[in-house]
């Protein structure tokens, strides 16, 4: 074999070698930006389903004589007084005999990004 085929013979074994390590790198990071975007997609996804569940969560009331309870359709209650306090996801408190006031986290699907 004469020496300029056996320096073509080295080095595709050389560029084979650096192509692979190439690709290992390009594989490695690929993966890396993967295992690194996936929490991020995975809390905006978290999110937008809880945003929209807000949505449809409501609050009742019940105005008896002996005061005001609120109540919600996970089936948690609450009586109301002057002082604000907690009903599910929700605050609420009563403002007169006949008239509460809440506030919840979201009345509508938010589509924040």
């Amino acid at each position: 074999m004469s020496p300029k085929i056996r320096a073509r013979v080295g080095n595709r074994g050389i560029s084979s070698v650096f192509t692979a390590v190439i690709m290992a790198l390009t594989i490695a990071a690929v993966i890396a930006a993967i295992a690194v975007s996936w929490p991020m997609m995975k809390s905006n996804f978290d999110k937008s389903s809880w945003s929209g569940s807000m949505g449809l969560y409501k609050v009742g009331f019940t105005y008896t004589k002996s005061g005001a309870y609120a109540y919600t359709q996970n089936g948690v209650s609450a009586p109301l007084n002057g002082t604000p306090g907690f009903v599910g996801y929700c605050i609420a408190y009563q403002y007169n005999a006949t008239t509460a006031i809440y506030s919840c986290p979201s009345n509508q699907p938010s589509y924040q990004r």
